[in-house]
């Protein structure tokens, strides 16, 4: 992973091998990022999605395996106990174009990840529900 400071924030390079979230949540505790905007594209290889059911409050999740491309990577950081959180959703297309979407538990770089992020110098603050199955931003 390379970055640099921009204007607004940072623009961040992912290189092939490196996992997404692990590594976003990696920048975000060395910059001490815990509010920002996340967007980005590139290519990835084996990717875990989720679906969040809402009634049960769990995910239905699935693997995909092989090259994709990401048509969109989108998210926020927040802060969940103390710790940087990302929060990804994806958009990814194999070879026959179909396209899979979902929440972003984990993929691998093939080529590149490029991402741009906005930074605000606050704290968004996660509160752990378990009996609601995610964790939503604590905005009071």
């Amino acid at each position: 992973m390379e970055y640099q400071r921009t204007r607004y924030g940072y623009a961040v390079r992912l290189d092939p091998g490196e996992e997404i979230v692990s590594s976003l949540a990696s920048f975000a505790a060395r910059e001490g990022v815990r509010a920002g905007m996340i967007s980005a594209l590139g290519a990835v290889g084996e990717t875990e999605l989720g679906f969040f059911i809402r009634e049960t409050g769990t995910y239905i999740r699935r693997t995909f395996a092989g090259e994709h491309e990401i048509g969109s990577l989108t998210g926020n950081f927040s802060e969940l106990e103390g710790q940087p959180f990302p929060h990804c959703h994806i958009v990814i297309a194999g070879p026959d174009l179909v396209v899979h979407t979902g929440h972003l538990f984990r993929g691998t770089v093939t080529v590149t990840c490029e991402v741009q992020v906005v930074t605000d110098p606050g704290i968004l603050r996660r509160v752990r529900r378990p009996e609601a199955g995610f964790n939503p931003l604590d905005l009071g």
